[in-house]
């Protein structure tokens, strides 16, 4: 039934937009339509407005945009977006979205990004840093101190106690350190080893066990790693110094921070398991261990009585154990993880019911409808059907030959030439006394490398008596000696240079720039290179041929007024 009100403005609405239109014509102004309204092309008679484009273009780095003018670069980004309405107008009318791989995989990159919303909103957002826990945080962790120590170190733990004892007795520790520490380069100045340290500058292991001493207390022994073998080593503090908030104060939010977050979680979690009351099905558990030892077939697809059964139920719903092992094959949980009934039970606890009892809370809380949330759902839905119909119908269909990818190899040798390369072996010590001291040896004509092996702190380096190999691929390792030893001459010494972890004294060995034989590896390379630039020509082909199939009209006058002048 239609209200007198509805009626009357139904009747009204359209003498009104009559009377404007004559109201504009009497002005001599047509009218317009809004600017972001304004159609650039159609689509299979799908409009690409203004506002569409100017949401894509956003998107795509000016770098990228190439042309003489601003219209050139503009026609460029409309015509990708043209040809991304092309394709997406294909995967539509190939019902692409209907494939349940791709079904499965936008609803684990929805129901994620749902949970990061809600945790971020319920979680994160509600935590609140005072000053006087970030005070009391970076004195209950020692941070307030820089601390100078002296260690002894010894070959076990016995000899260790002994130590101990001695200091205990009245012994002094620079002695004992001068006539038994193995680290003969501190040892000889008394164990000392140099400067004062702050705590998140020291290996976890000591800093936990001497920056809660105070000054003159002895450490209970520490076992480590030094030059490929187990030793024990007592520190004593020997002095310290008073360091500022500010010193540490990153770390020390960062740690009060994730404190709150977790103890937050846990709180909102047990709320939850409170509220929906989940109850866990052994029955279920033990029916997915025996489907799980089954030696073929999908681990992940259950028997059809088993899809709707249960593995958990919480009042207002269940977890099935078909969506549960969807989850298991989103997270990639195998065989060893299935077939055990408490590692299940473990991702059950840790995981999957949490993650269900937040999803249901946000859902409830209608975060499910946020713009945003909801847009990046719809990008992700294109990207997923692009690749898709890229996947089906190009590349899968490219085919390279040995002899194509052969002649690529002889014709891009850039391509299979090494990176500059520098060779040298290191040896990274604690100390910079010691440092000096392994310099001038290999100066006076000493082997590096077994002096390598002896006193290497770096992780796996002794193995291979200190070379390293730096080049692009490894810089990220070695960012403080990466530059300098690029820069030294075949045969030069250098260092100490402090870096993270001690101080690294080095010798260059050699640099060279070498093209890869034509191996296994090298044809893997070239026939990659072959079937990308093939996938890209049958790409540009597929959606130029889409054209005939979806058609596209383009509106050059709007164009041009739209794109052709800065805003």
């Amino acid at each position: 039934m239609i209200s007198i009100q509805s009626f009357q403005c139904e009747r009204i609405l359209p003498f009104l937009s009559l009377f404007a239109l004559f109201l504009a014509s009497c002005n001599g102004q047509p009218e317009q339509p809004e600017v972001q309204d304004v159609v650039l092309a159609t689509v299979a008679g799908d409009p690409i407005t203004l506002a569409a484009f100017t949401e894509f273009s956003a998107l795509i780095p000016e770098g990228m945009k190439k042309g003489d003018t601003l219209l050139d670069k503009n026609r460029q980004v409309l015509n990708s977006l043209i040809d991304k309405r092309l394709l997406l107008a294909e995967a539509e009318a190939l019902q692409l979205a209907d494939d349940p791989a791709l079904q499965a995989e936008l609803s684990f990159f929805s129901q994620n990004l749902l949970l990061d919303l809600y945790t971020h909103r319920e979680i994160s957002q509600k935590i609140v840093v005072t000053d006087e826990e970030m005070e009391a945080h970076y004195r209950a962790t020692h941070r307030d101190r820089a601390l100078r120590f002296s260690g002894i170190m010894l070959e076990t733990r016995e000899e260790a106690e002994e130590i101990l004892q001695a200091v205990a007795d009245g012994a002094q520790f620079m002695a004992l350190a001068k006539g038994r520490s193995l680290h003969r380069d501190s040892g000889e100045q008394g164990g000392d080893v140099g400067g004062y340290k702050l705590k998140d500058k020291v290996l976890p292991a000591i800093a936990e066990a001497i920056f809660p001493l105070a000054v003159g207390e002895v450490s209970a022994p520490i076992r480590f790693r030094f030059a490929g073998k187990t030793h024990y080593t007592v520190f004593q503090v020997t002095d310290e110094m008073p360091l500022p908030l500010a010193a540490s104060e990153g770390k020390v939010r960062e740690e009060v921070f994730g404190r709150k977050r977790v103890a937050r979680y846990q709180a909102l979690l047990d709320s939850l398991k409170s509220e929906y009351g989940p109850e866990v099905h052994p029955e279920q558990i033990r029916n997915l261990n025996q489907h799980s030892q089954q030696p073929e077939g999908d681990l992940y697809a259950l028997p059809t009585a088993l899809n709707d059964a249960p593995i958990v139920s919480f009042r207002g719903g269940q977890i099935s154990c078909h969506e549960f092992m969807q989850t298991a094959r989103q997270i990639r949980a195998g065989q060893p993880e299935l077939a055990d009934s408490a590692r299940v039970a473990f991702l059950l606890e840790t995981a999957i019911v949490p993650a269900f009892l937040f999803t249901a809370e946000a859902q409830a809380h209608g975060l499910k409808e946020d713009p945003n949330l909801q847009q990046r759902i719809r990008n992700k839905r294109d990207d997923l059907l692009l690749n898709a119909l890229r996947q089906r119908y190009v590349d899968q269909h490219v085919a390279v030959t040995p002899e194509e990818a052969l002649a690529f190899y002889e014709s891009h040798p850039e391509k299979f030439t090494a990176p500059l390369t520098t060779e040298i072996v290191e040896i990274l010590v604690s100390s910079d006394s010691l440092a000096q001291r392994l310099k001038r040896e290999i100066l006076a004509g000493a082997d590096p490398a077994p002096l390598a092996r002896a006193h290497t702190l770096r992780p796996g380096a002794s193995h291979h008596d200190g070379h390293l190999t730096l080049s692009p691929y490894t810089k990220a390792y070695y960012l403080d000696i990466y530059d300098l030893a690029h820069s030294l001459p075949v045969g030069q010494v250098d260092g100490p240079v402090q870096v993270q972890g001690g101080y690294s004294v080095f010798k260059v060995l050699d640099r060279h720039q070498k093209k890869h034989p034509y191996n296994a590896t090298s044809r893997r390379r070239a026939t990659a290179y072959v079937k990308i630039d093939k996938s890209k020509r049958g790409y540009v082909r597929y959606v130029r041929d889409l054209r005939e199939q979806h058609p596209v009209e383009e509106f050059s006058a709007a164009i041009e007024r739209a794109l052709g002048a800065p805003n």
